[in-house]
């Protein structure tokens, strides 16, 4: 089996099982096509090894790749609050993953698109095919919505997550706050962990809402402490808590790196928001008038009614521990920011986009180059692939052009999707100046390190090619920088990601022992020398 054929098939093993780790919150169809593909996998592998790749790799990508990427799509445009698109992508997605309630939830999604378009009534018909005498009409009380029978809690007790989760959107575009709290204490009474999404997100956004902001504080609490949502509704609760009481830098610093997936109109109400409660009325007053004109989402538009006709949560009632929660809060969001391995969408990165052009133009002067020649064993010598003897020979110009050949089309895309990923981030922390020099230093490094071993220690020298060392060099910088604010800083959110470079690492090694055509000496003298390299570049520096 040839080297690509045998990244894919580690690819997508490695895929499924992470699919299907305890800590994965992926759909249930997701997790069952993760083990049909897995035992597909190992039945080719053991009957048909010929075909394990049309097979195998196959079947990965239609039951697990498509409905994954499909799915994280469908959860962007609902961030975004583009719920008509949504309902329309959503139709055919139920049908790559039809469980956890999605073979209705275009319907569900069609109706919080009309309820953002204004059609409160219309919305109320199609969302009570789902949610029978969840929502009450608006003109009913709080008490009316307790006396339901046991039949209909029963039957409310049994729906889905999904259907849950509509109900708080519902409620949310109508600024029914009180009305939701009540329906959240009466639905969840018995089993609160039965929703972990958006009911939690707009149960504590509705505390606030209705002035009670000590409970808000709790809550926000103790669901970081029990993690009972995932980190952005986590970050998405603590901006609602920090924009109430008026910190807008933290907001500002929330929209801009954690919640960056969000529309820009709801970051500019939550900035409002921030602004009229630190006491800026005029300001705070303008940028959401100017909102309301310019924003096409009658949600919004029914939100900043709200704001400017309702008081905001009165702080002066604020407790000394409750003062220091959200000082801890605030401190601990400007630091996730800081730390956050997503750069912000207006980060300037010029080298990163640089070198992958670079690297892609060079591979396409390589397929030129076998064209023209004929050489359908093309070996990379012409081109300044690295061979121990020949550097040792005085062609030392070998370990600076072997970091921008490539040996095929997934060996340079694996390798600059991971400089994408990566390459941003170092470039965003450490300014492109002293990122391009820990590039290259990872990259010569490991280039060099693979000339001795291979000169001193190998019989059969190989001829080496590709940017992954420098690559590797930029995952040990990574690991730098979040290991000085773990250590200095005492930085939670940087304890976490480099324990994620510690994953990373070890992903990489099981990588490289289990395929025969990668440099694990390339890699992991890259990630030490771009380890050290960063620790060098931050000393004593304010990062």
């Amino acid at each position: 089996m040839d080297f690509t054929s045998i990244v894919l098939v580690q690819i997508a093993i490695f895929y499924c099982l992470a699919i299907l780790l305890p800590t994965s919150r992926s759909n249930s169809s997701l997790k069952i096509a993760a083990i049909v593909v897995l035992i597909i996998l190992s039945m080719s592998w053991y009957f048909m090894p010929d075909l394990t790749v049309k097979i195998g790799i196959g079947a990965w990508i239609i039951s697990v790749l498509i409905p994954m990427f499909s799915l994280q799509r469908l959860e962007s445009l609902v961030d975004k609050s583009e719920y008509l698109a949504a309902s329309r992508f959503a139709k055919w997605v139920r049908w790559l993953a039809p469980t956890d309630g999605m073979w209705n939830y275009h319907h569900l999604l069609a109706g919080i698109a009309l309820a953002q378009a204004g059609q409160i009534e219309t919305a109320h018909q199609i969302f009570d095919r789902y949610q029978p005498a969840a929502l009450p009409p608006q003109s009913s009380s709080s008490a009316a919505l307790v006396k339901v029978d046991t039949r209909r809690k029963q039957q409310l007790s049994n729906q889905t997550e999904i259907g849950r989760s509509a109900t708080a959107l519902l409620y949310r575009a109508t600024d029914r706050w009180s009305e939701y709290i009540t329906w959240f204490r009466w639905r969840l009474t018995t089993d609160r962990d039965l929703d972990r999404g958006n009911t939690l997100v707009y149960y504590v956004r509705a505390l606030a809402e209705t002035g009670d902001l000590h409970r808000c504080i709790i809550e926000v609490n103790k669901l970081d402490r029990d993690r009972l949502i995932n980190n952005q509704q986590l970050n998405l609760l603590k901006m609602y808590l920090l924009a109430y009481c008026g910190r807008i830098d933290a907001v500002t610093q929330s929209c801009q790196n954690l919640l960056s997936t969000y529309s820009s109109d709801i970051h500019q109400f939550w900035i409002g928001t921030a602004e009229l409660a630190a006491g800026k009325i005029e300001t705070g007053t303008e940028t959401l008038i100017q909102l309301r004109q310019t924003t096409q989402d009658r949600c919004i538009q029914h939100d900043i009614d709200w704001r400017l006709s309702q008081p905001l949560p009165d702080l002066t009632q604020l407790s000394s521990l409750d003062r220091e929660s959200i000082a801890q809060i605030e401190s601990t969001i400007i630091q996730d920011a800081r730390y956050n391995v997503q750069t912000p969408v207006n980060a300037r990165t010029p080298v990163t986009n640089l070198l992958i052009a670079i690297n892609v133009l060079i591979y396409c002067t390589e397929l030129a180059w076998q064209y023209k020649s004929g050489d359908k064993e093309f070996t990379f010598i012409p081109l300044g692939g690295l061979a121990a003897p020949l550097v040792l020979g005085g062609q030392w110009w070998r370990i600076i052009t072997a970091n921008f050949l490539h040996m095929g089309i997934l060996h340079l895309g694996m390798n600059m999707v991971a400089l994408l990923y990566l390459g941003k981030f170092v470039e965003y922390r450490l300014g492109s100046f002293r990122y391009l020099l820990a590039y290259l230093i990872a990259g010569l490094g490991s280039m060099a390190t693979i000339t001795y071993i291979d000169t001193y220690w190998l019989t059969a020298p190989q001829i080496t090619v590709g940017a992954s060392g420098a690559i590797m060099g930029m995952l040990g910088a990574m690991g730098a920088i979040h290991l000085r604010g773990w250590r200095q800083a005492k930085v939670a959110a940087a304890g976490r990601q480099f324990q994620a470079v510690l994953f990373s690492v070890g992903f990489q090694l099981v990588f490289d022992l289990t395929n025969g055509h990668t440099s694990i000496v390339g890699h992991f003298s890259g990630l030490i020398i771009g380890f050290l390299v960063g620790l060098g570049l931050l000393f004593g520096s304010k990062e």
